[in-house]
């Protein structure tokens, strides 16, 4: 890492563990000391990711859109931890479509991981918290929230509603001392971008996304990159929130 956060002693909740951004995560967490309950449905993955990690870190398998497994699960993550104090809400995923032409039963899929079950993550994670003491959750949003762009709608409608969640939960727990904090990535290279850009059909990936790059050419940044930012947001001294961070590569014009 290139930057100094100790996060020894730190019990961190994460979802969306099993690869891509959230496996990054919880390598860059673990390298900063802090103990990590690892949330995927996949089990064979969280598994590879305990034994790479050691003793830190723990996996439980878990679909996060099913609200009582989800909320086992966090319990028992709690009871394995002895308790949690931080919350990292990674799991989701990318949608490509026109709004016009999509499928209302998917859009409603969608939104159920990408929006309603981060803040069901949130509201499960609250009841295992410490009365006092830095406590953080953190949501992973998306810069396609911030800025339209055609193919992916609904996606962005999530990830903007999220935004919105975001700062109305920072506002609740304010008078708590918890922190509320959303990173905001561009485009990087995880399994989610991997698939959007395989999708045919109305949507035209080189047309409508790969003209984001400031060459015209298609590079998505390395996944670690967010992670360590994630490890950096809480970090931070007692007191201190950063309450958004938007990340991009260099050359990504938009979203």
């Amino acid at each position: 890492m290139t930057f100094n956060s100790n996060l020894s002693g730190r019990r961190v909740l994460l979802t969306g563990a099993s690869s891509g951004l959230g496996a990054e995560s919880c390598r860059s967490l673990t390298a900063a000391g802090a103990s990590v309950a690892m949330l995927a449905r996949r089990k064979d993955r969280l598994d590879a990711l305990e034994r790479e990690l050691g003793e830190r870190a723990k996996g439980f398998a878990c679909d996060v859109t099913i609200d009582a497994d989800l909320k086992a699960a966090i319990a028992c993550a709690a009871k394995a931890l002895g308790g949690l104090d931080a919350m990292v809400a990674v799991a989701g995923r990318g949608s490509a479509g026109t709004l016009i032409t999509g499928d209302p039963k998917g859009w409603r899929e969608l939104l159920d991981l990408n929006l309603i079950a981060l803040l069901t993550t949130a509201r499960f994670t609250y009841e295992h918290f410490p009365k006092s003491g830095r406590r953080d959750l953190l949501f992973v949003g998306s810069a396609g929230g911030i800025t339209a762009m055609p193919g992916v709608g609904m996606y962005s409608t999530g990830r903007r509603g999220l935004r919105a969640a975001v700062e109305t939960l920072r506002l609740e727990l304010a008078s708590q001392n918890i922190n509320v904090g959303m990173i905001v990535p561009g485009m990087f290279d995880t399994e989610g971008l991997i698939a959007a850009s395989q999708v045919n059909g109305d949507v035209n990936f080189e047309r409508d996304v790969m003209k984001s790059f400031a060459d015209g050419g298609w590079h998505p940044g390395p996944p670690r990159a967010v992670a360590d930012a994630i490890t950096f947001m809480l970090g931070q001294p007692e007191g201190v929130a950063i309450n958004e961070l938007v990340i991009r590569p260099t050359s990504q014009h938009f979203p």
